[in-house]
């Protein structure tokens, strides 16, 4: 057995290997994989394997730089939407005591406590003052 591993670790030096884009592949062959033992269509089957097909492709390239830079680019994007989903989450969560609002001049998400009226607001990032007019 630490032979076989000896061989498999020779074989994938020099390879790319796994990272967060690899797993999201994974993650939608499985899913595309569930709906076809549902279905049982061929045609589900064969879309299924293209993200894998991409998969192996990734794990098994030597050219590390595309892919790295590959990766970066889902992680930035994966990031970005993340954020304002946790940030849409925030806004639900603390709906009772707080309110956010915009900068401006450099767009931050300023968090207010609930006063009603107009509020003069200090941004800490630019800082900069405006007046923001909260109705309720």
């Amino acid at each position: 057995m630490r032979n076989f591993m000896r061989k498999i670790a020779m074989f994938m030096q020099g390879r790319y290997g796994n990272d967060k884009l690899n797993y999201l592949l994974l993650i939608i062959t499985a899913v595309i994989y569930v709906v076809y033992i549902f279905v049982r269509s061929p045609w589900i089957f064969v879309i299924s394997m293209v993200p894998f097909g991409l998969y192996i492709f990734r794990a098994l390239s030597k050219n590390i730089n595309k892919r790295v830079y590959e990766n970066n680019r889902y992680v930035r994007i994966y990031t970005t939407v993340a954020n304002f989903f946790k940030r849409q989450y925030y806004k639900i969560r603390d709906f009772k005591t707080h309110r956010y609002v915009k900068c401006p001049y450099c767009k931050s998400q300023l968090r207010l406590k609930k006063r009603t009226g107009t509020q003069k607001i200090h941004c800490p990032r630019c800082n900069e003052d405006f007046k923001k007019n909260i109705l309720f």
